[in-house]
């Protein structure tokens, strides 16, 4: 029985937990601290495997601790806490550069930066680890699309990219509305675009897969409406203005810290 523990039970915590029992429910035993108390008390109730405890006790019980506080509290949520050098860490740092992460937790050596994702719960979407392990690889594997690195400037830019999440789901709010002044229902209106954009973000990975490039020119008619729209985003510099915006993102520091290459 491989013995799982959680430093902190925040919403992406609790989707990685959520995808390991679809994928490792029988042969995992998992620790969550009580840290989002609401959150860890449900997972307890949901699953016979989970059990919550104090970090001491999380960290001194796991072979593989995960750590998923928020940078700020990680001085705080580790005071006092001893970890064993067989142990393996996995952190959900953001910013936080694996140097200052294994300063933490010396004396154990395998320390690895995962980049979860809230699609994960699905096992759906990246999953972006630095550096390469096979026990953190086999974990994560069937969580979604695995991509390892042994570059951590590789995970800060996939970080950083990331942040197009929450403007994915306005554009398609954007549509939905217009839609919806249409006279369309808001229901039928919503399923039909969510079903659209996850159906598109199949066939960009198919297309990945096969090995094919994915040109927008292949998925529009010419003189056709998807032209048409294109045509007007990129002259108003719409796409232009992503890649700014991921610049403004890229100067966000969140640490001090400059990871490592």
């Amino acid at each position: 029985m491989l013995r799982l523990g959680f430093v902190g039970t925040g919403a992406l915590a609790e989707a990685v937990v959520q995808g390991l029992q679809a994928t490792r429910g029988a042969d995992i035993a998992v620790a969550v601290t009580p840290r989002s108390k609401a959150r860890a008390d449900a997972l307890a109730a949901a699953y016979p495997n989970v059990s919550v405890a104090e970090t001491a006790a999380v960290v001194a019980g796991s072979d593989v601790v995960f750590l998923a506080v928020r940078p700020p509290q990680l001085d705080e949520a580790l005071a006092g806490i001893s970890f064993r050098p067989d142990q393996v860490v996995v952190s959900f740092l953001a910013g936080v550069p694996l140097e200052r992460v294994r300063a933490k937790v010396a004396p154990a050596a395998r320390v690895v930066r995962v980049n979860p994702l809230p699609p994960i719960s699905l096992r759906k979407g990246p999953v972006m680890m630095v550096p390469p392990d096979p026990l953190v690889e086999e974990l994560f594997a069937p969580l979604g699309d695995l991509i390892v690195s042994d570059r951590e400037a590789d995970l800060v830019a996939i970080a950083n990219g990331s942040a197009v999440m929450s403007s994915h789901y306005q554009l398609q709010n954007t549509v939905v509305a217009w839609l919806e002044q249409r006279g369309m229902s808001p229901d039928r209106a919503t399923l039909y675009v969510r079903s659209l954009f996850a159906g598109l973000a199949e066939i960009g990975l198919k297309s990945y897969r096969d090995g094919e490039p994915l040109d927008p020119a292949h998925h529009e008619t010419k003189g056709g409406l998807n032209e048409r729209a294109r045509a007007h985003l990129n002259e108003v510099g719409w796409f232009d203005e992503i890649g700014r915006a991921l610049d403004i993102v890229e100067r966000h520091v969140l640490t001090k810290a400059k990871p490592a290459e």
